[in-house]
């Protein structure tokens, strides 16, 4: 197994889970532990009422909608005109900086003269600032290079009668985690578009994902909420005080049920990991977390996350 960072975060959380629970004793961390069911138990019940109120209340499902509609844009033009190799490195094709180069006056016949080829710009060799060393303006690539779908592009696809097969490679090829592709697959029929009020999938991917994020988001503040209440309340009834801590098999009973908690932790983490997605550090950690089998059984088999999701 491949040591990293994200490895010996996950080993260490189990490993104090476990040292915490030979300390306190099998009686007094499993009061921990029901307190932590009791916590999902009511995050369960109250998340859709906390979903609700973001949604009326918060501008969010807006702003997830117009990010969503951006990436699934990308990934459903790319399917529509062919997803060639010309732009698998840097998300252009050869004949969009071709028209760029036109526009800018530049020939091919320049452009090579230099050493430069319009693919090293495909493939990302060559940078707007190293054309710029050539006398060459930076801002040529600008339109070409924009990670941003145009407004047209994205009315045509929001309002498009995309063909079935497109829609599940429209769905594999987004740049979105796992768990949200399955989501969107297995949900992506004629009942769910009624229940949502969408009639086509473009429609249908912007409309469920942000419900299905927002939930996400309230899940966890729930969590995080209830959590705080009712490790205060425990707190100040000095529940665990009043223990007692016996002898060695109550300590190791304690351990294994320490490494419960620390699971339970870890599964929420997972969650926030997968809910920073977008961000470098979240992409960066769902990849370590792919390429470690035994980590990644963790993030796949996470009761948790499938509590999260359902909305």
């Amino acid at each position: 197994m491949e040591w990293n960072w994200l490895t010996i975060a996950v080993a260490g959380v189990f490993l104090l889970g476990f040292l915490i629970g030979i300390y306190r004793g099998a009686i007094r961390i499993a009061v921990s532990l029901a307190t932590t069911i009791l916590t999902i138990v009511i995050v369960v019940a109250a998340s859709p009422y906390v979903s609700s109120a973001i949604e009326k209340h918060t501008p969010i499902d807006e702003m997830i909608k117009s990010q969503v509609t951006n990436t699934m844009a990308k990934a459903a033009a790319s399917q529509l005109t062919g997803g060639s190799d010309d732009n698998d490195s840097t998300g252009i094709s050869a004949e969009s900086v071709r028209k760029a180069l036109k526009a800018a006056g530049i020939s091919e016949e320049e452009l090579q003269s230099y050493g430069v080829s319009v693919d090293d710009i495909v493939n990302g060799k060559i940078t707007g600032e190293q054309l710029a060393q050539y006398g060459i303006s930076s801002s040529i690539l600008d339109g070409v290079n924009n990670d941003e779908v145009s407004e047209e592009v994205k009315n045509a696809i929001e309002g498009a009668d995309i063909p079935r097969d497109l829609q599940v490679a429209a769905i594999e090829k987004a740049d979105l985690p796992a768990v949200f592709k399955t989501q969107l697959s297995t949900n992506n029929n004629s009942e769910i578009y009624s229940q949502l009020g969408v009639q086509t999938f473009a429609q249908y991917v912007g409309e469920f994902l942000s419900k299905l994020i927002i939930h996400i988001i309230a899940f966890l503040g729930t969590f995080l909420i209830v959590t705080i209440i009712l490790r205060a309340i425990v707190f100040a009834l000095d529940i665990v005080a009043e223990l007692p801590v016996l002898g060695f098999i109550n300590r190791l009973a304690g351990g294994v049920v320490g490494l419960g908690c620390a699971l339970i932790i870890v599964w929420v983490a997972f969650i926030i990991i997968t809910m920073l997605y977008m961000t470098s550090i979240g992409k960066e950690a769902y990849e370590l977390i792919q390429n470690n089998d035994i980590i990644k059984m963790i993030y796949d088999y996470n009761p948790i996350m499938q509590l999260a999701v359902k909305f």
